[in-house]
């Protein structure tokens, strides 16, 4: 069943090339050729390949902010029905692949589709995941079909994303009716810094603005909240504390992003602080956060 979904999508045409590919189920076929990513057109972006490798080398999986955000979306497709046998999940910003092998193991049988804007973390990754189609997509211009899967997972991608109406909105096409968007953004705009600019977000959302840019592009919500409601102080004090600093000793960029990714790193505190979150989310919707977690149907 996974392979004929796959056969069934009208996958894009690659880079410099008008054939539409064919998928294998090892690759995808071009011109008689086997290529491990589809590499399609790309606008202009905030993200970079080079920033890519560089995120990804520093992001460890067990990082419990990242284990929590998993665990989150997972609980979210469990809760769709929308994941197992008959049906596509695409992710947006895979180019990791923890969420797609997470995926994968829970819901044997989901035709999982991976992509990313940047093409050598997707190199590498399909070294690990050789029986996933991974494309690299830009998702303002996706040239993937109209209502093809049954649901969307979007991970801290949006705010990359100059035009994130637009993408939106691409999302919306692609999801058949009824199906199911899990996204999740940085939250608070107070808290955009040096950060935010280095690592090219064009924005931080506040949970009124997100909603109104979802039900703008056609999607009823279904849930939302926030994570990180008990990091969130200490977050905000770092940050209030790096502004009011800053004029005394420029940051080089490599130091800016080490510093900030080395707050997120695994500790027994935090271990117990994203538990607890998790344990108490279904109950009582965090008010605030270090990110805007939001469910909603196409």
């Amino acid at each position: 069943m996974t392979n004929e979904l796959y056969a069934d999508i009208q996958w894009p045409s690659p880079q410099g090339s008008a054939v539409r590919p064919r998928w294998t189920g090892q690759g995808f076929e071009v011109d008689g050729e086997i290529r491990n990513v589809l590499v399609t057109e790309r606008g202009a972006s905030g993200w970079s390949d080079e920033l890519g490798e560089l995120i990804n080398a520093e992001v460890a999986p067990d990082r419990p902010l990242g284990l929590a955000s998993r665990r989150h979306a997972l609980e979210a497709l469990a809760r769709s029905g929308c994941a197992g046998p008959g049906k596509a999940v695409l992710e947006i910003g895979s180019a990791n692949g923890y969420m797609l092998k997470d995926i994968s193991q829970r819901f044997p049988g989901t035709a999982v589709i991976g992509s990313d804007y940047a093409s050598p973390p997707l190199e590498a990754l399909a070294q690990n995941l050789p029986g996933v189609p991974l494309i690299q997509l830009d998702v303002v211009n996706a040239d993937l079909p109209d209502n093809f899967c049954d649901a969307v997972i979007m991970l801290n991608v949006l705010e990359h994303i100059e035009d994130d109406s637009r993408a939106l909105m691409q999302i919306r096409r692609m999801l058949k009716p009824g199906g199911l968007f899990i996204i999740e953004v940085p939250s608070s705009p107070s808290l955009y810094d040096d950060f935010d600019r280095l690592v090219g977000h064009f924005r931080r959302y506040n949970m009124g603005d997100l909603v109104s840019k979802l039900t703008d592009a056609g999607f009823s919500i279904e849930t939302k909240s926030h994570l990180g409601f008990f990091a969130f102080p200490a977050l905000w004090a770092l940050v209030q504390a790096k502004k009011a600093a800053k004029g005394s000793r420029e940051l080089a960029a490599d130091e800016i992003l080490k510093s900030r990714i080395k707050v997120g790193r695994r500790s027994v505190a935090q271990e117990v602080m994203f538990s607890l979150e998790s344990s108490l989310r279904p109950y009582v919707p965090m008010p605030f956060g270090v990110r805007c977690l939001m469910t909603a149907r196409a």
